[in-house]
């Protein structure tokens, strides 16, 4: 029988990998991989025939791809940690050039890209009044992982207070993070949060923190879509035990809400995906971590930094990530605090050009579009019958809807609403929150009054 051998795949000899394998020490291909759980790993392809010419490719993959419905062709509705929001046509322009294309990461020569990188970093920087910011992360989730070992590292400590309100996700990808390099690395904590304001149980942080606290860590807003309005107050008890205050924060929502760093948040991270990035199937995502500016916090950050400086022509700057480089994985190799490993250096051009767009005026505006819009989308839908709002505290872009009183699931409801080509909010059913019956609505600055007006139409239908 004639082997295939399938164009689009990578393939190894047999005498090639049998060498890989003695290298490492290996018995077989499963050793490598079991990090991973056995339930996770795909065992049967059932390949099919392969489609050699690029025409039938094509069409082949155009007919699989219209069959997909997303927030192109329904109403979204859906967060969670990832949401629709409208990204201005010259992002897409200046993203598409062919200089960015490989903008994977930038090197000395590369003036164009490392004045990017220096303009981002600069804007971040103002958005959220700090400082240093290095080199992006893969995600919010690892932002927040480096976030907890960087805590670690200045305090001495282990023990790190997070809301038990966190987005289950982020928290997955962190936990992973901190175990999956040395062990475990810190000892998490989780704080318990109030059942009506949704805001953090001060009282429950207040008898958790202690002087092996490393780090009191917040969402603002929470994954539950509300404002800690308490912020300030959290992050001075954190710094009167000795912690850091670590503050993992929208940046879209910056134009209306104080900046992490105005409330006293010694590191602050989280995701850039809200800022001119398109939903890519789960790829458009990319981390930040931004501290002080102080060595004690800004020698920690584990990536590249980006700096400016006068060349020997008058009135020119270059630009280049020599700052502090001898504190990388790429200088001093296993000598390092932290590995990098594969990063998202294309979105801070995406962000970067967003900002620059936006301005400050920008990113007020479409903050209170959005706050104005999920607002009028809460009052909208707590008044149908049978559905509240879980939490009475100020929200932003998400807010928590109760269906328990009327006798339908959030699984049933967003199945009828993607009959009517509406995908729906978030099931909290099964999170482990304790919010069984209840739904993360999203909004954005993307919905009209009319789209969330059929969307309240469309729940009250669903809900008969």
């Amino acid at each position: 029988m004639e082997q295939i051998v399938y164009p689009y795949i990578p393939n190894t000899t047999p005498e090639v990998k049998a060498e890989m394998m003695r290298e490492v020490e290996a018995k077989d291909e499963r050793e490598i991989f079991e990090v991973i759980p056995d339930h996770l790993l795909y065992h049967d392809f059932k390949l099919p025939e392969p489609i050699l010419d690029e025409c039938s490719l094509k069409r082949h993959t155009a007919a699989i791809l219209n069959k997909n419905a997303g927030a192109g062709t329904h109403l979204c509705f859906l967060g969670a940690g990832c949401a629709p929001h409208y990204v201005p046509a010259v992002v897409d322009e200046v993203l598409g050039r062919g200089e960015f294309y490989t903008a994977y990461t930038s090197d000395l020569g590369d003036q164009g890209r490392g004045q990017l990188q220096f303009e981002y970093q600069s804007q971040m920087a103002e958005l959220l009044d700090m400082d240093v910011i290095a080199f992006p992360q893969y995600d919010g989730g690892s932002s927040l992982g480096h976030a907890f070992r960087m805590a670690g590292r200045i305090s001495g400590r282990k023990k790190v207070l997070y809301p038990a309100s966190i987005n289950p996700m982020t928290l997955n990808i962190a936990r992973n993070y901190l175990t999956q390099i040395d062990g475990n690395y810190c000892d998490l904590v989780e704080v318990k949060y109030s059942g009506d304001t949704g805001l953090l149980d001060l009282e429950d942080l207040a008898a958790k923190l202690d002087d092996q606290t490393a780090a009191v860590m917040i969402e603002n807003p929470t994954f539950l879509g509300i404002i800690e309005i308490q912020a300030e107050e959290i992050g001075s008890m954190a710094k009167k035990a000795g912690a850091e205050f670590i503050v993992y924060g929208d940046p879209i929502s910056m134009g209306v809400m104080e900046a992490p760093g105005s409330y006293g948040a010694t590191i602050a991270c989280g995701d850039i995906h809200s800022i001119g990035i398109h939903m890519f199937a789960g790829a458009g995502v990319g981390g930040y971590v931004m501290v002080k500016d102080d060595p004690k916090y800004a020698f920690q950050l584990k990536d590249m930094m980006y700096g400016a400086s006068p060349t020997t022509v008058e009135g020119e700057i270059g630009f280049s990530f020599e700052a502090s480089f001898d504190r990388t994985s790429y200088e001093i190799r296993e000598q390092c605090a932290e590995y990098t490993g594969t990063s998202a250096g294309l979105w801070t051009a995406t962000a970067g050009v967003y900002l620059a767009v936006m301005g400050p005026a920008g990113m007020e505006e479409v903050g209170t579009l959005i706050m104005q819009r999920a607002r009028y989308a809460a009052k909208k839908l707590s008044a149908i019958k049978g559905v509240s709002l879980k939490y009475s505290g100020p929200v932003f872009k998400e807010f928590v809807l109760d269906l328990t009183a009327s006798g339908v699931t959030p699984a049933e409801l967003n199945k009828k609403l993607l009959a009517e080509n509406i995908i729906g909010g978030y099931d909290l059913t099964g999170t482990g929150m304790g919010l069984d019956g209840c739904m993360l609505v999203c909004v954005t600055e993307i919905h009209s009054k009319a789209d969330i007006d059929q969307f309240v139409q469309a729940v009250e239908r669903g809900l008969m």
